[in-house]
């Protein structure tokens, strides 16, 4: 049955999510996307890619003590990430 008038965008999308069954690709989408905007330029400039694995994220370090000092930090990421995408979407963050 049509609905009877406009509908909000963010409704239609999430029936279109959905119904394609890709939510799981979105999310992961969402996170990697979040996951560079939070780190900022000093950490993008020595982050050669991000992925996510089940809900791990994994973040490879070009530099060997930023990915220590990330590493040692992983949590706090962990929350400040989850706490952007209002949605407990990362258990853990794996830096290589």
């Amino acid at each position: 049955m049509p609905a009877d008038g406009p509908r909000p965008l963010g409704e239609v999308l999430k029936e279109v999510i959905d119904e394609l069954g890709v939510q799981e690709e979105v999310d992961e989408a969402r996170v990697v996307e979040t996951w560079a905007s939070l780190a900022g330029e000093k950490i993008n400039s020595v982050t050669e890619s991000a992925w996510m694995k089940g809900s791990t994220l994994y973040v490879k370090i070009t530099s060997a003590a930023w990915r220590q000092e990330l590493h040692m930090n992983r949590r706090k990421w962990r929350d400040r990430l989850n706490g952007a995408l209002e949605a407990e979407l990362v258990d853990e963050i794996v830096f290589r």
